[in-house]
């Protein structure tokens, strides 16, 4: 059992790491300190039976806890759905003392995160992640929000967890495309903030993604120390913590395009390729820094291109909505993008980390990430 606590501006709170059965009892102790009148556990309603029993278990020990599954699905993901869940979780009983714990992936930790913020205007919150990208990724994070109907992540606010408790165990049973689309976000931070990294995940990936659960602890501790070393001061991701945005842009577009068949981390890692090559064309990469980006993706065994029927156009309309628009005026014939001008050095323009680029180059890197052309 590893434990640290996350600081994000004057927000901490505790982070641990852990597996087999001293893990769950130690997580019930965890529980019982947070004095809570009542648990209700927001679960991904695909997880087995057994995985939701453990978890309500702990809980159990401690106080009176519910359980309300929720579909994880990216169609799922909505104020409809939140406002469902909460028609569901006021009659229970809630009051300002009880606790909403999130079980599942980062989709079902957004949708009760959000929840938690506003039930009450503010209940307290527990992440117990399901999978690697939650792990390593979407709990390092203050964000909750949902889909609108036009786009990812429109509606939403910031909201802190009292603890995220990581049980590993849970992972055994992660499909592999789980586990390589969990670190495409991985590569994206050691490409972004962490590139002296770069040889030792090189060393440590792996195409079939089969990985000893020391492997995936240090894969979730170089994480952390990447994204705490941006947003340390910067907790809203509004400064230096917009480079943890880099390749989404893109990335989110085709995310969203395929309904999220596409996978997060895969569509995270497209993202950067076209990112990687805007930015070779723009001169601010070398041919090298751009292969690097290909190499650390082929090598977790991602894939390069996009899925068939993944539009350029569709793209191109898609990102015209993206969330990040307004960091700095508008540029007509331009799109927004988060780009690099070396490993680990974000482009700052006029001394922010958003470069305006002409959609004539744009093209040309979403088309670097087409069957066609890749």
């Amino acid at each position: 059992m590893s434990e640290r606590e996350i600081r994000f501006g004057g927000v901490r709170y505790g982070f641990s790491v852990g597996h087999g059965p001293t893990s769950l009892s130690a997580l019930t102790r965890k529980l019982g300190g947070l004095d809570a009148d009542r648990f209700v556990i927001v679960a991904d309603a695909g997880l087995s039976e057994e995985q939701i029993d453990e978890i309500a278990r702990c809980a159990g020990e401690v106080a009176p806890t519910t359980v309300l599954p929720v579909l994880a699905d990216e169609k799922a993901k909505s104020l409809d759905v939140v406002n469902s869940l909460a028609e569901r979780l006021i009659p229970t009983g809630v009051t300002r003392r009880s606790v909403i714990i999130a079980l599942g992936g980062g989709l079902v930790g957004n949708m009760a995160g959000l929840l938690s913020a506003l039930v009450f205007r503010g209940l307290r919150l527990v992440h117990i992640p399901t999978t690697l990208l939650a792990m390593s990724d979407s709990v390092l994070s203050l964000k909750q929000a949902v889909n609108s109907s036009v786009g990812k992540n429109h509606l939403g606010t910031f909201h802190a967890p009292v603890f995220v408790w990581n049980h590993l165990d849970f992972l055994r049973t992660l499909p592999a495309d789980e586990t390589r689309s969990a670190l495409c976000e991985m590569i994206k931070n050691v490409l972004g903030i962490v590139p002296d990294r770069y040889a030792d995940v090189a060393a440590r990936l792996r195409a079939d993604a089969q990985y000893t659960p020391e492997d995936i602890a240090w894969f979730i501790d170089l994480c952390v120390d990447a994204k705490s070393a941006v947003m340390r001061d910067d907790l809203h991701e509004r400064g230096d913590a917009l480079v943890l945005e880099y390749g989404h842009t893109i990335g989110h577009a085709a995310e969203l395009l395929t309904g999220g068949e596409l996978r997060h981390g895969y569509a995270i890692g497209l993202g950067m390729l076209a990112a990687a090559r805007i930015a070779r064309e723009l001169g601010l990469l070398t041919a090298e820094e751009e292969a690097a980006h290909r190499e650390l993706l082929v090598l977790n065994g991602a894939p390069t291109v996009l899925p068939a029927g993944v539009t350029l156009e569709g793209v191109l309309r898609t990102i015209s909505l993206d969330n990040k628009r307004g960091y700095v005026k508008g540029t007509a014939g331009t799109r927004d993008l988060i780009l690099l001008e070396g490993l680990g050095k974000p482009h700052r323009p006029g001394g922010a980390q958003i470069t305006q680029v002409p959609e004539a180059v744009v093209r040309l890197g979403i088309e670097s990430i087409t069957a066609e052309v890749a």
